[in-house]
């Protein structure tokens, strides 16, 4: 949109006057922030300061989108709300907040905030743009002087810049690079808390294939916030590619506006036309690894997703909490003699890092009925030798079902403890052609083999209505799933882990091998050798 279509002409005129012809007290005046500027001329004060010293940043029109960007912005720094930008990649979102934070830090004369921190997942990327901020208020010395403390050039090394601060001329205030990685515990700059947060790309593909990595970083968020001053504001850029990340817990906050900008609107015409026409556009799904979230601002409609999401959702919506919970186990359903039951159990890699969890479900009395989940349990503290008394704790309170727990590594703990329950699954082999022997080797084995053999029956089975589904932290691990998962698919360092669906999974392919129950089981007596065969 071009300013003639927004702004009086004489107005125009006038500022483009004191930009040729004043002097640089003028031009300085002509952008000043003071404490009676609304917010109307703080915007138009902002646009034309960006379209005159950086017509680089506005090679195309801008799109009217970005007048609510600079209108939040402006609220967020006055501290009237908590703001978070979800334009669409390469709407300009992260350029227009570099642009504003060199205008305020060089015309904001009330100066208002004293300790600005710019906050990514990466520090490099927080690095960068104080890097680019600080040259741009370089670019513009001619008109405003040196606003830096004393420095040894002009154009500061872009690899070691994380902060600067500015002369008392311009309110000694200082912008940090910081990094969501780190505690925010205790950040004080002299006297001063921080008082405006910018969250920049602090989510990425790596962030959200780990809950941990996840969990930590929304901690860190929190801290941050929590340590702002007692006056202190914050806004927040990002993509919006996972329902269950970072950003989704920024959209669960309340209180908080939010800029949801999709490259094209509902019936496909372009938002911003005049720099992604529909052929533009079509290039780029071709090209983007997640279009849905990246560009039209919508995980849900991922093509990777493994479940179908709508199914999915439609049980979400009817989820329903647990009638009882007892030791970390909840349930949806007690113990009907007659039935068959079954359970999966996924064992964790050690305590504090991945879940030790399990699923039962209820079978019915019929080949064929439909599976209803009754129970499920999930714990990340337990160790998995204690985690195999809780399978045979609740194995036996279910008519001493068949249990199989995953036979990895410390999977075999986990079975040690469970020595002398009477139900446990045992492994089968493939004889030749269709015939299958069953071993003596305890214990459900996930391999590459069977992991796709085993969720896509749970997916037909699923989809054919045949499984009931009550518990939503299930339901939303279905919903993340992906076909990268499925093959184990490793994003950066770091592997997804669902354990309690591979629970659920496990659990299903227990129907085969499930019989009908007429009573409750009885905990198995602890063979007097056990603890000595361990040398305890």
């Amino acid at each position: 949109m071009d300013l003639t279509e927004k702004y009086d002409p004489e107005l125009l005129e006038m500022a483009r006057d004191v930009i040729e012809n004043g002097s640089n007290a003028d031009r300085q005046f002509l952008f000043a922030i003071q404490e009676k500027t609304t917010k109307e001329e703080f915007h138009f004060k902002f646009e034309i300061f960006g379209q005159i010293f950086y017509p680089e940043y506005f090679t195309s029109p801008m799109a009217p989108f970005h007048d609510d960007f600079i209108d939040n912005m402006i609220a967020s720094y006055s501290g009237d709300i908590r703001y978070v930008n979800l334009g669409f990649r390469g709407c300009a979102k992260t350029s227009y907040t570099k642009l504003f934070v060199a205008f305020v830090l060089l015309n904001d004369r009330t100066h208002k905030r004293k300790y600005i921190k710019v906050l990514t997942r990466n520090l490099g990327n927080a690095k960068q743009m104080v890097t680019d901020i600080y040259n741009m208020m370089i670019e513009v010395k001619g008109v405003y002087g040196d606003p830096f403390l004393k420095e040894k050039s002009n154009k500061k090394r872009e690899e070691t810049m994380g902060s600067f601060t500015t002369t008392a001329t311009y309110g000694s205030r200082k912008l940090l690079a910081g990094t969501i990685g780190i505690t925010q515990r205790g950040h004080l700059q002299g006297a001063f808390r921080p008082d405006w947060l910018v969250f920049d790309d602090v989510e990425d593909r790596e962030s959200i294939s780990s809950l941990p990595l996840t969990e930590g970083t929304i901690m860190r968020i929190d801290e941050a916030i929590a340590g702002l001053s007692s006056d202190g504001s914050w806004m927040m850029n990002g993509n919006y590619i996972s329902e269950e990340g970072v950003v989704q817990w920024f959209l669960n906050k309340g209180g908080v506006v939010v800029d949801k900008i999709p490259i094209m609107d509902e019936v496909g015409e372009p938002t911003w036309p005049e720099r992604y026409d529909k052929e533009r556009i079509e290039l780029l799904k071709l090209d983007a690894e997640d279009f849905y979230g990246e560009y039209m601002c919508d995980p849900s409609r991922a093509e990777t997703s493994f479940f179908d999401r709508v199914r999915v959702d439609n049980d979400l919506q009817a989820a329903r909490q647990p009638h009882r919970e007892s030791a970390g186990v909840r349930y949806w359903g007690d113990y009907v003699p007659h039935h068959s039951y079954g359970m999966g159990a996924d064992t964790s890699e050690g305590v504090g890092r991945d879940a030790n969890t399990f699923a039962l479900f209820d079978f019915g009395t019929h080949k064929g009925d439909i599976g209803t989940l009754v129970a499920t349990y999930f714990n990340n503290q337990i160790p998995p030798d204690l985690f195999g008394s809780e399978l045979v704790r609740v194995g036996a309170e279910f008519g001493n079902c068949i249990i199989a727990p995953e036979a990895n590594n410390t999977g075999h703990a986990t079975l040690s403890m469970m020595r002398g329950y009477p139900n446990i699954y045992s492994q089968r082999d493939e004889v030749s052609g269709r015939q299958v022997r069953q071993t003596e080797k305890l214990g459900w084995r996930t391999t590459r083999k069977t992991k796709p053999l085993m969720f896509f029956e749970f997916r037909k089975d699923y989809n054919d209505g045949l499984i009931r589904i009550h518990d939503k932290n299930v339901l939303k691990e279905m919903r993340s799933y992906t076909s990268m998962d499925l093959t184990d698919t490793k994003l950066g360092l770091v592997t997804r882990h669902f354990d309690l669906l591979t629970a659920v999974v496990i659990g299903w392919q227990m129907r085969e091998h499930a019989q009908i129950t007429f009573s409750r089981g009885q905990l198995p007596q602890e063979d007097a050798p056990l603890y000595a065969d361990i040398g305890i």
